[in-house]
């Protein structure tokens, strides 16, 4: 799960620069995303199973959304249906849900997409 981690925040990074794994330091700037890997199941085939949860996070003055909505355009436009390739395994990722979560604080405005990917090692 490293190597792939690693894979996805590199990718990530070319979409937006402030990317995080799992949270954000609390010195983070508006707006930013954070990416999880929640699960990675073997399916006794060839591949893995990937679940990845991508948050958008904003906490935009007026409480407009636009900025993160385009945001998350972005990602949904440089994930949903890419293949990552490394050395060391293929992975490819479809959009299969996209949630408008509400935060305890809110000044907050947060967007998730959930991703369901197939992880293909090389031997």
């Amino acid at each position: 799960m490293i190597e792939l981690r690693k894979a996805l925040h590199k990718h990530l990074k070319t979409i937006h620069t402030r990317v995080y794994f799992q949270q954000a330091p609390d010195t983070a700037t508006f707006p930013y995303i954070v990416y999880n890997i929640p699960s990675l199941n073997d399916d006794g085939e060839d591949f893995q199973l990937v679940t990845l949860d991508i948050d958008g996070w904003d906490a935009p003055e007026t409480g407009d959304t636009t900025a993160l909505e385009t945001l998350m355009a972005s990602v949904n436009t440089g994930m949903n249906k890419k293949t990552i390739v490394t050395e060391d395994f293929a992975a490819t990722f479809y959009l299969e849900n996209k949630l408008s979560l509400t935060d305890d604080d809110p000044r907050i405005k947060r967007r998730k997409y959930v991703y369901q990917g197939r992880l293909f090692e090389r031997s």
